[in-house]
């Protein structure tokens, strides 16, 4: 039996990048090309996703910047031989039961705030310098598109 290699990473704002990757159980024998399309259409603009709402390894840097951000990005799905590797503990998923985890963030929405707590002060901090920034241009944040 093929397992499914879901292999995506984190990029910042210059382009580094920090590549990770799961392996899941493929019971069902699924093909790559309908785990890949299903997979696209579950994710933000068919390529972003949050990676601690599907239970993968965030592959943030040690150190946050103001080029960090809360986005993953889906790179692709491919059959493999290789045993699986899945960071969950204590628990074997099959790529079927990720697939659910895709839909259920999907329909519930990818949520910014499902990262590191110093992620979420630097995006944070990052989003009251626009408002001062609006603000000292006579706009109000609610009203712009960004925010």
């Amino acid at each position: 039996m093929t397992n499914v290699r879901f292999v995506y990473m984190y990029r910042d704002a210059s382009n580094y990048k920090q590549h990770g990757e799961v392996i899941l159980s493929n019971e069902t024998q699924r093909t790559d090309e309908e785990v890949g399309k299903q997979i696209r259409s579950l994710l933000s603009d068919g390529l972003f996703f949050i990676a601690r709402q599907v239970q993968v390894e965030e592959r943030f840097f040690d150190v946050v910047s103001e080029d960090d951000h809360p986005w993953h990005e889906f790179v692709m799905v491919e059959a493999t031989t290789d045993p699986t590797f899945d960071p969950v503990p204590d628990e074997k998923r099959d790529i079927t039961n990720f697939l659910k985890q895709l839909e259920q963030a999907h329909h519930t929405g990818w949520d910014e705030k499902q990262v590191r707590e110093d992620l979420i002060q630097q995006i944070e901090k990052e989003r009251q310098e626009l408002k001062r920034w609006l603000a000292s241009r006579g706009e109000g944040i609610d009203n712009h598109p960004s925010c």
